[in-house]
């Protein structure tokens, strides 16, 4: 009896339409790169020319006519070759990366855990680097939705920015990804746009596509990947973050007129009460490819409000503290868990918060 071949899933084509186009991508991408490597050697050559066309011509000003005119016109020559072969160059370079196509998805990688959470009935989710050749010849289980990340993203901090277009291949009963939804599912992760998505509906022969292009999608995993380890400066933001959700979490009693005034130092004052960092330090450690990152800071909390009850600053600077978690500080990581300290002081004003914070090293 003959065995049954299952059939390919719409994820398998893909990826082998991305097998084809890595045959001769590194080779195009190295070829885009040693052209615009070469472009300061072009540029330096223009200059020795037009250095060497000026020491003519002062010659010449100041009475010298060791310089023959072939010299000149060799050298004038010189110039204009050297100025026509910096700007082939330029636009060679600029070709050749065009030419080049993107084999970077990372981006679409987390957009895909996205799409899945907004489109829980799609039969299949695939982040790509292409947008396929041909469509799903299966739609019957579910809407297929393709997700292709458009160019190499950049990475600040553990933060992926490119350009993102999602398509969602659907037979007419099924409902339509909404580009309102993605938005929302967007800001819930903490991930912005730089513009509104652009939605549009094409109906196919049997099929319908919807389209969502984010023309720039800045984004970072749940435990993002940063290289380097943080430095002073990247650990900052943190304090003064803390200070501000300390200072929000207070009872408001009267309207916040003018909002927060934050210092350059993290300290943050607002109507009712506020808060200052005394000191901060950190500490790094790696296991394996996890990096953990404890942030502890002392801060001076107090009422703005005469005799109002210390108890209730305190109860604010701890609900505060804890709505820092699952933030994300670039070139740190994203905030696991908050805790407090004990302080060597019996002064009730003064609070210590440690922040853990985690990452991937690659």
């Amino acid at each position: 009896m003959a065995t049954k071949t299952a059939p390919k899933t719409f994820a398998s084509l893909v990826a082998d339409e991305e097998a084809e186009v890595m045959k001769t991508a590194p080779a195009l991408a190295e070829e885009a790169t040693a052209a615009k490597a070469l472009i300061p050697t072009r540029e330096e050559e223009h200059e020795d020319a037009q250095d060497h066309l000026s020491g003519i011509l002062g010659s010449f000003k100041r009475g010298n006519d060791t310089h023959t005119a072939a010299d000149l016109a060799e050298a004038r020559a010189a110039v204009e070759r050297a100025a026509l072969l910096v700007e082939g160059q330029k636009a060679k370079a600029n070709r050749l990366t065009k030419a080049a196509p993107n084999i970077d998805k990372s981006l679409s990688v987390l957009v895909a855990e996205a799409v899945a959470k907004v489109v829980p009935y799609a039969a299949e989710v695939i982040p790509s680097f292409i947008r396929p050749a041909e469509a799903p010849e299966n739609l019957a289980a579910g809407p297929v939705v393709v997700i292709t990340q458009e160019g190499k993203a950049t990475d600040k901090g553990g933060i992926l920015t490119a350009g993102i277009t999602i398509r969602s291949f659907r037979l007419p009963h099924f409902q339509q990804i909404d580009k309102r939804d993605m938005v929302r599912e967007f800001d819930a992760r903490g991930w912005t746009m730089r513009f509104e998505p652009i939605q549009s509906t094409d109906r196919q022969d049997g099929f319908i596509v919807d389209v969502i292009r984010v023309q720039q999608l800045s984004a970072y995993a749940s435990v993002p990947v940063i290289a380097k380890e943080p430095t002073e400066s990247d650990v900052k933001p943190i304090v003064g973050a803390l200070s501000i959700e300390m200072v929000k979490a207070f009872p408001i009693r009267r309207d916040m007129a003018g909002g927060l005034t934050v210092s350059p130092g993290g300290g943050v004052s607002g109507p009712d009460m506020s808060a200052r960092p005394e000191s901060k330090r950190f500490t790094v450690k790696t296991n394996g490819d996890t990096r953990t990152v404890v942030v502890e800071a002392e801060y001076k909390v107090q009422s703005n409000t005469p005799n109002f009850p210390i108890e209730a600053v305190r109860a604010a600077a701890g609900k505060g503290a804890q709505a820092m978690v699952d933030k994300f500080f670039p070139g740190v990581g994203v905030v696991e868990k908050v805790s407090h300290f004990d302080m060597q002081t019996d002064n009730p004003q003064n609070v210590g918060v440690r922040v853990v914070l985690t990452s991937k090293t690659a």
